[in-house]
């Protein structure tokens, strides 16, 4: 008899055990695809690096470059990389230069996937 009440009680406790965290808030992360972007007003004519200030609008990323291949970049910002596709129609200013890891460049461009694709790119340091 002592067996089982001890074997249904250990039933209820099982049962009590899952049912708890139905009710438990789910927290969802996701770190795939591109990150979000905050948008505000359009930046002066003199631009300078903020690196608090993490993108300048929707279709814009301001960053270091990290490392540069023809057609590929890739971007810092604070301490994520994103990388960064050039296409035959990229504008680089000033006209002429080369990019080098640890410029500081203005990139206008659009996301396409988890890569941004770069229409012009500013140098700013």
């Amino acid at each position: 008899m002592h067996r089982k009440l001890f074997v249904f009680v250990g039933y209820l406790a099982l049962l009590a055990a899952f049912a708890a965290p139905a009710n438990a808030e789910r927290i969802y992360v996701y770190r795939y695809g591109p990150p979000p972007t905050v948008i505000y007003e359009p930046a002066p004519a003199v631009v300078s690096y903020d690196p608090d200030d993490r993108y300048a609008g929707a279709y814009n990323l301001q960053g270091v470059v990290t490392g540069f291949v023809p057609y590929h970049m890739t971007i810092r910002i604070h301490d994520d990389f994103y990388p960064v596709a050039l296409h035959d129609g990229t504008i680089i200013k000033p006209v002429g230069i080369t990019l080098t890891p640890s410029m500081i460049v203005h990139v206008d461009g659009y996301w396409s996937g988890a890569t941004f694709v770069a229409n012009k790119i500013v140098v700013l340091r």
